[in-house]
C-alpha cells in the first residue's frame, strides 16, 4: 500500500468513527430520558415484588427502551438513506454482548436465589462495562456513563457482601428497585438531560 494510499484509509476511519460518535450522541439523549423515565416507573412497580415477578417488570422495562431505541436508528438512518443494519451497529454490539450477557445471566442466578439487591448490583455494574466497552467510538460523554455505572455498581456490591464496611443503614433504606432506580434511572436521566439541553446534540449528515 502506497503513503497516498494508507492517507486515504486513515481518513476513512477517522470519518467512520467520528460518524458512529455523531450517531450514538445524537440517540443517546433521547433514548436515556426514556430510559430512565422507564426505570423509575419499574422501579415504583416492583417496589414490594421480589424473585420472578420483580425481574419480569424490569425485563419488560428493559424491552420498552430496546424498541424505543430500535426506533431512533431506523428513523435516523432512514433521514440518512443507509442501511439498519449497519457496520457501526453491529460492532458496538459485539463489543457489548459478552458484558450483557454475562450480568444478565448471573443476576438471573442471583434472583434465582433469592438476592435481588446482589443482582441489581451486577446489572449495575455490567451494564457500565458494556458501556465502556463501545467507548472507542462512542461520545465521550457515554464513557463517563459507563464509569458511573461502574464505580455505583462496584459500591452497592461490595456494601452488600460486606467486603466494605460502609454504614449498613443505607442499604436497610436502599433495595434493589431503589438501587435500580439510582442507575438506570437517575444517571440516564442526568446524563440524557445534559445531552439534549446544552445544544451538543449533533444531527449532521455524512
Amino acid at each position: 500500500m502506497t503513503t497516498r494510499d494508507e492517507a486515504v484509509e486513515q481518513l476513512r476511519v477517522i470519518r467512520a468513527v467520528m460518524e458512529r460518535a455523531t450517531i450514538f450522541r445524537a440517540l443517546s439523549g433521547e433514548t436515556a430520558l426514556i430510559g430512565g423515565a422507564v426505570a423509575l416507573a419499574m422501579a415504583w412497580a416492583t417496589e414490594k415484588k421480589s424473585s420472578w415477578p420483580w425481574a419480569s417488570w424490569w425485563i419488560g422495562g428493559l424491552v420498552v427502551v430496546l424498541a424505543f431505541n430500535v426506533f431512533q436508528i431506523q428513523r435516523m438512518r432512514s433521514t440518512r438513506q443507509r442501511p439498519f443494519w449497519s457496520t457501526g451497529l453491529k460492532l458496538a454490539i459485539r463489543c457489548a454482548m459478552p458484558s450483557i450477557i454475562a450480568g444478565g445471566f448471573l443476576g438471573l442466578l442471583f434472583i434465582r436465589a433469592g438476592n435481588e439487591v446482589a443482582a441489581a448490583c451486577i446489572w449495575i455494574l455490567h451494564y457500565g462495562l458494556a458501556l465502556l466497552a463501545i467507548r472507542e467510538f462512542a461520545p465521550k460523554s457515554m464513557a463517563w456513563l459507563g464509569w458511573a455505572f461502574v464505580a455505583f455498581g462496584l459500591l452497592c456490591l461490595a456494601t452488600a457482601t460486606k467486603v466494605v464496611e460502609l454504614d449498613q443503614a443505607w442499604m436497610m433504606r436502599v433495595n434493589a428497585s431503589r438501587l435500580m432506580a439510582i442507575a438506570f434511572g437517575g444517571f440516564h436521566l442526568v446524563y440524557g438531560a445534559l445531552i439534549v439541553t446544552t445544544g451538543r446534540r449533533e444531527d449532521t449528515t455524512a
